[in-house]
């Protein structure tokens, strides 16, 4: 067992190496409910193991998605069959549904696909905070604060998940339906960053990046956001993406008011020593995206 001292979340912290363009890749998102325990690979979990757990990965291949497993906190309807919900974040759609058996997730997995492409329901907001102790113990040490924290104030859209990539931005979570990534949110700051989301005034220090775009792009757009000020996250987007080499991206952001309407920004990205990455393990590899903005190109 990792000692506090060198927990992975605290670890990162004390490097302050930069977490924009670290939010797991996806546009669709399934959502499963399932009261636990979680499994270290999540859908390794009965009953998705098997064929249920092949058709969830077959459709998040195709349709550009990922899932999660989720659970209320500290509360259980006995009896009500558990929920499902796949969410379209580029369109803010959502279809719902409940399952018990084996054919009611397929039909969940077969929901990434073309229903949610035509779906007009508008999703509900959603909070997912990271509390997947079976993947690292920050994410449960620092998750579970959060999640109690957040649902006194919401507690009809808190929910625990799975892992969300990244032990070390403990604790994390995102939001739904937009699908923004915040990490290193504790205990007194949980609620505020969450208010200021929702009030559009994104706390950049704690952004990870809006998960449907690419790192280099979630970095680029955070950078624009940290640069002039609170915004709503919806205020930038990307424009023309050009990929220089393996390393380097420029990427044009465009704003809405109180933003430029056009910020060219380059973002490399750089290989850092091996590090601790989760708790009892030994050093890794990873990357980190550093940005500069730029003269757009002529």
């Amino acid at each position: 067992m990792a000692s506090e001292s060198v927990r992975c979340s605290n670890a990162f912290r004390q490097r302050g190496e930069p977490m924009l363009g670290s939010a797991p890749v996806a546009r669709r998102w399934l959502l499963l409910e399932h009261p636990g325990p979680w499994a270290r690979e999540h859908l390794d979990t009965p009953p998705f193991a098997g064929p249920v757990a092949r058709a969830i990965e077959e459709a998040c291949t195709e349709f550009q998605g990922r899932s999660l497993l989720m659970r209320r906190t500290g509360r259980r309807d006995v009896g009500q069959a558990p929920a499902w919900y796949a969410v379209d974040t580029l369109h803010g759609t959502s279809v719902t549904g409940t399952w018990r058996t084996s054919d009611d997730l397929l039909a969940a997995a077969a929901a990434l696909g073309a229903p949610l492409a035509h779906s007009e329901t508008f999703a509900a907001p959603m909070l997912l905070v990271c509390t997947q102790g079976t993947r690292d113990a920050c994410c449960a040490l620092r998750g579970r604060p959060v999640t109690a924290a957040l649902a006194k104030v919401w507690p009809d859209e808190v929910w625990e998940c799975t892992h969300l990539s990244g032990h070390r931005f403990a604790g994390t979570f995102i939001s739904m339906p937009d699908g923004t990534c915040y990490g290193t949110v504790d205990l007194p700051n949980a609620v505020d960053v969450v208010r200021a989301h929702r009030a559009g005034r994104v706390d950049a220090s704690h952004l990870r990046g809006v998960a449907r775009f690419s790192p280099a792009v979630q970095a680029a757009t955070g950078s624009v956001l940290a640069a002039h000020g609170a915004a709503p996250i919806t205020a930038v987007r990307p424009g023309a993406v050009d990929v220089i080499s393996e390393t380097v991206t420029q990427v044009e952001v465009i704003g809405d008011e109180p933003l430029p309407y056009a910020t060219w920004v380059e973002v490399r990205a750089e290989a850092l020593p091996p590090a601790p990455l989760s708790c009892g393990k030994g050093p890794g590899e990873h990357t980190a995206y550093r940005t500069t903005i730029i003269p757009g190109p002529s």
